[in-house]
């Protein structure tokens, strides 16, 4: 066998597994544009597929889906600029009201304003980022609290921790953990999901490890309600 072939099957597994990292992000990346624009062409489907029907004919499949992605786009648009008025918060004060009258629909639509809410405010993201010791006690993961809340027996501290996985984060676990156990890390929501996303490449050069101290101010729940004055 010719010794360049054969040097360069000794090398082949390493050189796949190069161009596998190398091509990982641009594939992580065409795969997160392709879920957006797959959910904003369902969006739009709603309003293009029944009028496409009502005319009688339907344009191409290519211009159809690029039609209902443009759709999604104003429609959201649309949404935003509204929802920023009286009229919107309106509005959405009677879609709260409509949906919270449907058993199931009022849960996941209340579950889900509340995680978007836990989220929203750039103050609070850098005190949410935690390690926990998931999977084992020799180890840490990086989560994200999402409640605060006592143990009903012990009075004990508790906290609500979603934990997301490489490399989709959109999916994970939710653990219960002591918050006496946490490690509060001083990270951004966006630099958290970076970390995941990345398999840990975009780590900083050091973090903490051990547990130092209490919870930051803005998570430790509000402070015990007074008793009434003595006689």
């Amino acid at each position: 066998m010719d010794p360049a072939v054969r040097q360069f099957l000794i090398r082949w597994p390493q050189t796949l597994a190069v161009g596998a990292v190398t091509l990982a992000p641009l594939a992580l990346t065409v795969w997160a544009l392709w879920l957006l624009a797959k959910l904003a062409s369902l969006l739009g489907a709603l309003v293009i597929r029944p009028l496409a029907a009502w005319v009688g004919a339907g344009p191409p499949g290519v211009f159809t889906t690029v039609l209902e992605i443009l759709t999604a786009v104003v429609i959201l648009t649309i949404v935003g600029l509204l929802a920023r008025g009286a009229a919107g918060k309106a509005v959405g004060k009677a879609v709260d009201d409509l949906i919270g009258r449907i058993p199931i629909g009022r849960t996941v639509y209340s579950s889900a304003q509340k995680l978007i809410a836990s989220f929203h405010s750039p103050m609070e993201q850098a005190q949410k980022v935690v390690l926990i010791e998931f999977p084992s006690e020799e180890m840490k993961t990086v989560g994200l609290v999402t409640q605060l809340f006592k143990a009903a027996d012990t009075g004990e501290e508790l906290a609500a921790v979603y934990v997301p996985t490489t490399p989709n984060p959109t999916s994970g676990y939710v653990e219960i953990v002591p918050v006496n156990r946490l490690v509060w890390l001083d990270w951004t929501l966006n630099e958290a999901v970076q970390f995941v996303v990345s398999a840990g490449v975009t780590a900083p050069a050091s973090i903490k490890y051990r547990r130092t101290g209490p919870p930051p101010m803005d998570m430790a729940g509000p402070p015990p309600a007074e008793g009434p004055p003595a006689p």
